[in-house]
């Protein structure tokens, strides 16, 4: 089986992080920071292979293909560059979106 690299590109931390602070004021800082560390823990372990993920409806906007994964009440996106998954995007109802 293929081995994937996990990359969680700069807009995902930036999502993590939001995600993290709206927690803290509404759950606490303990609460937010488990969270926060599974939701981390999985994007760093996506299943392979990439093709068991949909592709998500955000992926007629790219010029590759944009894949994601439900991790609770979020969706992790992701697109695949050679041995690597490079996760872009959280989304989720920090946000207002799904």
């Amino acid at each position: 089986m293929k081995r994937y690299r996990v990359v969680i590109e700069q807009p995902a931390q930036v999502d993590i992080e939001r995600s993290y602070q709206w927690g803290v004021k509404h759950w606490g800082k303990a609460q937010a920071s488990d969270w926060a560390r599974q939701l981390r823990q999985a994007c760093r372990h996506l299943p392979t292979p990439p093709s068991r993920h949909p592709v998500a409806p955000e992926n007629e906007e790219f010029s590759e293909t944009i894949r994601h994964m439900i991790a609770g009440r979020y969706r992790v996106l992701f697109t695949i560059r050679s041995n690597n998954f490079h996760v872009l995007h959280v989304r989720g109802p920090f946000r207002g979106d799904s």
